[in-house]
């Protein structure tokens, strides 16, 4: 949601609890109805109320097409040849990167997330890993694997992967009970 969204969304909101707040008022008898109606009176045949109305009836319909509108088209990937065209969903490169690591002994967790730039891809990987690991060892091993892999199965240009190391698994040695 861009900024001046968040702007109108902020405005609006504060439009519809300042109108609850004054249901509120009308069901708690806190404010007269001769009172308010004597205000209301006064925005008949008034253009800057019709105005506000216009306005408010506008941000209600693009906040309603926002929340509908569909997102696809930024989780697919779509290459062109001679033949015709292929889309590559983010979730099936995210599967393809978990099917490389998960013959890794030496990871144990991982979370992988996939991040589009232009036709390229970044891959950000947070891994949970054994303590015996030399760390830029494996990462930089793959780093390589994950690159190659999806470049060759899926023709799609890996642009950088990235590896953040959350945790270390350090599992206890079980003692033998004599």
């Amino acid at each position: 949601m861009s900024i001046f969204d968040r702007v109108i969304l902020t405005i609006y909101t504060l439009v519809i609890a300042l109108l609850s707040l004054i249901i509120i008022a009308f069901s708690f008898k806190l404010v007269s109805i001769q009172k308010f109606w004597t205000g209301f009176v006064l925005l008949y045949g008034r253009w800057e109320a019709g105005i506000l109305g216009f306005v408010l009836l506008i941000f209600s319909i693009r906040f309603l097409l926002s929340g509908i509108k569909s997102q696809k088209h930024n989780e697919t990937i779509i290459r062109t040849n001679e033949v015709g065209s292929v889309k590559i969903s983010l979730v099936a490169i995210e599967n393809l990167v978990r099917k490389v690591i998960e013959d890794i002994e030496k990871i144990k967790d991982t979370n992988v997330k996939i991040q589009m730039e232009n036709d390229d891809v970044v891959i950000v990987l947070k891994l949970v890993i054994t303590s015996d690991v030399v760390i830029p060892e494996l990462s930089s091993e793959l780093q390589n694997t994950v690159r190659e892999y999806i470049e060759t199965h899926t023709g799609i240009t890996v642009k950088e992967v990235c590896i953040s190391i959350d945790n270390i698994f350090n599992p206890q040695k079980q003692r033998a009970v004599k």
